[in-house]
């Protein structure tokens, strides 16, 4: 029975999160699994899109990637001249700046752990970016 414990995870999360996203629910799922490719497919896609509600499901997916994976996120945004989505703070941060202020902080905490030279000008635009300048 433990072999197919991981599954049971891995469908109870799938539920979960694809509930919160209308756009795209299953790129949402791989996304917040930790799935590089998927971001770097919400970054393609960001691109593309018009500014709307499916442009900011794109942001808030890119910004939660931050958190998962802050080197492959900052891989991802290495070729841009931007760092699409890491300052979005979505619908649960609306009116509610303690939070706001405390994802900011882990979200910066997050990108500084990343200690790769090559990664420092995407580094240093999305703390930029963070902290409003």
């Amino acid at each position: 029975m433990k072999r197919f414990a991981p599954i049971l995870v891995l469908a109870l999360v799938g539920c979960a999160t694809s509930g919160e996203y209308l756009y795209f629910p299953e790129l949402a799922d791989r996304v917040l699994a930790g799935d590089e490719q998927s971001l770097r497919q919400v970054l393609a896609l960001a691109a593309d899109t018009s500014p709307g509600e499916q442009l900011e499901e794109l942001a808030e997916l890119s910004s939660r990637f931050v958190r998962i994976s802050p080197a492959d996120f900052l891989q991802a945004q290495a070729t841009s001249s931007t760092c699409f989505g890491v300052s979005f703070m979505g619908p649960k941060y609306v009116d509610n700046p303690s939070a706001t202020a405390q994802e900011r902080k882990l979200r910066i905490e997050a990108l500084e752990s990343v200690n790769d030279p090559e990664l420092l000008p995407a580094k240093e635009r999305c703390l930029n970016d963070l902290a409003g300048t």
